[in-house]
């Protein structure tokens, strides 16, 4: 079953059983309130009767006929269906009120004996037909004999009213649960449209193999509204994701093709009768191809092991002792360049020393290659808001605004001719942007063409 017909009848059921307990509430709460009136009505008709047939006032011996007239009116308008009668020690009913005429009340012989006890009991009796009454027993001292009061009223009236409402109740539930399924089945059909277009889109997509198409929600920032925008955020990355891995694996296979060419070419001038010389050119050749496509596919290691999470050790690390080390190293590759060292505070971090080594050395070398002879290159280490911040600026030949966006992805190039040497491989850069984030940091560069750059890894302390 589709869910939205599930949360439709889970609505419904929920909504009927709410009003199935208002409607049992209220049926309830009228009935005693209408049973509550009729005792009271009985109450003040027995004291009514009570206050009118005064021992004092009944001559003896007893006549039941001037009993019968000395019954206080009973008023059919203001006081419908009420009816008295006295009954004597032997069940007799002596007296009852003109608005019985040739019938009597239903006598409940245990009633009565209470009623000679001295008791007073209410209790509802069948009147016959389906008819009920309400009866009020109570004991009526005259001078010589004592006789039952039974003062009654009929409850078809309540009955009847209470009839109509069970069948409003019942007529309304079936109303409102006709009306919460239909209402609530175009509710949920329009709250989970987004999930249906969403659905569709996967297909699509899963069809197509298309990452270009979107859901494109507009409506209310709601849960299924976060849901399809989030869904959109997914297939954007996936997209780009997938877009980088062709550039990827196009990229990788062109920085391999090209020494494994360069191989090949050498292998078979290996076979030709060459002189010494050239022999030993070609092995160069192949030699320096060679260190090139290893340093290639260690990079790509490198950079798969750091993207997928994987980590060497996690220890205390001095960023200081790691910038003097990595100046060191530096100094011996810059040539005439003019390496040193800006302000250098003692920060620890917790990290992989040899990865953070491998990190600052990516950007010594990048530093180098593109900053001229005579050129200088800063290292400097401080702290700012919290965070530890290692700088590598050069005086080189910058980098043109467009491309910075660009410049952390894999084998990404700038300008192949702005370099000294081509034979970079692209994975420096993002390989640092990969252990930055894997020790919970970032890398930012600043640059302007002609007047160097400014690359800044930034790490939790």
């Amino acid at each position: 079953m589709p869910i939205r017909w599930r949360l439709t009848l889970w609505f419904s059921l929920i909504l009927c059983i709410a009003i199935v307990l208002s409607g049992a509430v209220i049926h309830t709460l009228l009935q005693r309130s209408l049973g509550n009136e009729v005792d009271d009505n009985l109450r003040v008709s027995s004291a009514r009767v009570h206050g009118t047939l005064k021992p004092e006032q009944i001559p003896e011996p007893l006549d039941y006929e001037v009993i019968h007239d000395s019954l206080p009116p009973v008023n059919e308008f203001a006081s419908p269906g009420i009816y008295i009668q006295l009954i004597d020690r032997d069940g007799n009913i002596v007296v009852k009120s003109d608005n019985l005429g040739p019938q009597q009340l239903p006598v409940d012989p245990s009633l009565v004996e209470r009623g000679f006890a001295g008791d007073v009991a209410i209790k509802t009796l069948a009147a016959g037909e389906g008819a009920r009454v309400r009866v009020m027993l109570s004991p009526l001292f005259l001078q010589s004999e004592v006789l039952v009061l039974e003062v009654a009223q009929s409850l078809k009236h309540v009955d009847a009213t209470m009839s109509q409402v069970r069948w409003a109740l019942m007529g309304g539930i079936l109303a409102a649960l006709a009306l919460a399924i239909a209402s609530g089945g175009i509710v949920v059909r329009k709250a989970l449209a987004p999930v249906a277009s969403i659905t569709k889109t996967a297909q699509r997509i899963g069809s197509s193999s298309d990452l270009t198409q979107r859901v494109g929600y507009q409506g209310p920032a709601d849960e299924i509204g976060e849901l399809a925008t989030t869904f959109d955020h997914m297939i954007e990355r996936l997209d780009t994701v997938f877009e980088s891995q062709k550039h990827f694996i196009g990229d990788a296979s062109h920085d391999l093709r090209t020494p494994l060419t360069v191989l090949r070419g050498n292998l078979d001038l290996l076979k030709r009768d060459l002189g010494e010389e050239d022999r030993r050119e070609a092995l160069r050749a192949m030699e320096s191809e060679t260190h090139r496509m290893t340093k290639t596919v260690d990079d790509l290691l490198l950079l798969a092991e750091v993207e997928s999470g994987q980590t060497e050790r996690r220890d205390t690390v001095s960023l200081r002792e790691i910038l003097l080390e990595g100046l060191e190293r530096g100094q011996q590759l810059a040539g005439n360049r003019k390496l040193s060292a800006g302000p250098q505070e003692d920060i620890c971090v917790t990290g992989d020393t040899h990865r953070l080594k491998r990190l600052l050395g990516n950007l010594i070398d990048n530093a180098i290659k593109y900053t001229p002879e005579e050129g200088t290159i800063t290292l400097s280490l401080y702290t700012h808001d919290g965070w530890a911040r290692l700088d590598v600026t050069d005086s080189g030949i910058g980098i043109p605004r467009e491309h910075l966006a660009h410049l952390f992805e894999r084998f990404y190039k700038v300008d192949k001719g702005r370099s000294r040497s081509s034979k970079g491989s692209g994975l420096g850069l993002a390989i640092v942007k990969a252990i930055a984030e894997q020790h919970r940091g970032k890398v930012t560069v600043a640059s302007e063409p002609g007047k160097g750059s400014t690359f800044s890894v930034w790490l939790r302390i």
